[in-house]
């Protein structure tokens, strides 16, 4: 395959995910390949949403590419009354070739998670676990500056019950 082919493979690749040239070249600068296509989420996010409950939650969450371009970690903090924090840490495993991720939080919890990856503008990030407390995170993006996250587990019936759901705005200022 010739250079032309594969920029414009690679044209294709990011138009089917949302994505414009322009943005995902100068978010992806420092980051592998691989991990490029996760490379719009660097930068600093202020989260707003409610539980499924309703009550609100509010909370900050800063992506940064990190070891050379391998890893994407990402800070998670609630603000008060909320007290749940998290860092994770998004990879791209190539003997599987899914996302990973790794998330630890201040309960001193760990679970992992894998993606296949953008579907359009969706990001689905499931538990690893076979058995016990099943969860999963889907992320969509909505604009260059905007993204919905929900969370949700896995009931002892088989169904996904809700637990949050938050839209993240881009601060002002950071990398888009």
């Amino acid at each position: 395959m010739n250079g032309s082919c594969i920029g414009r493979a690679a044209l294709t690749l990011l138009l089917a995910a949302g994505l414009s040239p322009a943005t995902t070249a100068s978010a992806s600068a420092g980051m592998t390949n691989e991990l490029a296509p996760l490379a719009w989420f660097v930068g600093t996010w202020q989260c707003a949403g409610q539980f499924s409950n309703g009550s609100p939650i509010h909370s900050r969450e800063i992506f940064s590419a990190e070891m050379d371009g391998h890893w994407l970690r990402m800070q998670h903090a609630d603000t008060p009354p909320n007290r749940y924090a998290a860092d994770e840490w998004w990879g791209y495993d190539h003997a599987t070739r899914q996302f990973v991720v790794t998330v630890f939080d201040n309960t001193g919890g760990v679970r992992h998670y894998v993606s296949s990856g953008w579907t359009g503008t969706t990001l689905s990030l499931r538990n690893t676990a076979t058995s016990g407390y099943i969860d999963r995170f889907v992320f969509r993006r909505s604009s260059d500056a905007q993204y919905r996250v929900s969370y949700a587990h896995l009931d002892g019936r088989g169904a996904w019950q809700p637990g949050d759901e938050l839209t993240c705005r881009r601060d002002a200022g950071s990398p888009a």
